[in-house]
């Protein structure tokens, strides 16, 4: 399964387009907000998901409240590898930040997703293109996806900007033969 998430570029606020398969998202930034309060709804308006930003000095800090009740708790473990970790409803995930624009996701040490981020970007426009296998939990991913865009890359409002991604070291190495299933 392919999701984009496109955000604006020329927006007072963070807002998203979320394109899946057969389903369209939209998400948004409340003004001023700090830490970040992202609402995730479906395109007849219903809310799907509330990101709840948390206050933490050293670490980026996110709850997920999902529309059945679920509540998910996001997390970074490592700061300089880019490791974060989601837990919720007895099951968990963990982000890796890769070299470049590249991350992967794994539940129960299985991968399941893998997304990259645009490399120009023009204003606020930053895009991620998601893979992921058909049984995965669509919301709680695009949940871990703009709480990283949230933590990560929200700051910029530069016209034009070339990111280069991450340089430094990572925990796990990118798996350039993984597919989704």
């Amino acid at each position: 399964m392919e999701v984009t998430i496109q955000e604006r570029s020329l927006s007072f606020r963070s807002e998203y387009e979320i394109e899946t398969p057969g389903s369209y998202y939209f998400a948004q930034k409340a003004i001023f907000s700090f830490p970040a309060k992202i609402k995730v709804q479906s395109s007849d308006e219903r809310i799907l998901a509330n990101i709840q930003g948390r206050f933490s000095f050293f670490r980026e800090r996110s709850d997920f409240l999902l529309s059945d009740g679920r509540v998910f708790h996001f997390w970074c473990e490592k700061r300089w590898k880019r490791v974060f970790d989601c837990e919720g409803n007895k099951v968990s995930y963990r982000l890796y930040g890769h070299k470049g624009l590249r991350y992967s996701i794994f539940q129960d040490d299985r991968q399941i997703a893998a997304f990259t981020k645009n490399r120009v970007v023009i204003g606020k426009g930053n895009q991620y293109e998601i893979n992921l296998n058909d049984d995965a939990d669509v919301i709680v991913i695009i949940c871990m996806v703009l709480a990283i865009n949230s933590s990560e890359d929200d700051d910029d409002n530069a016209t034009v900007t070339i990111d280069v991604g991450s340089i430094g070291p990572e925990e796990k190495p990118f798996d350039e033969r993984w597919q989704p299933s």
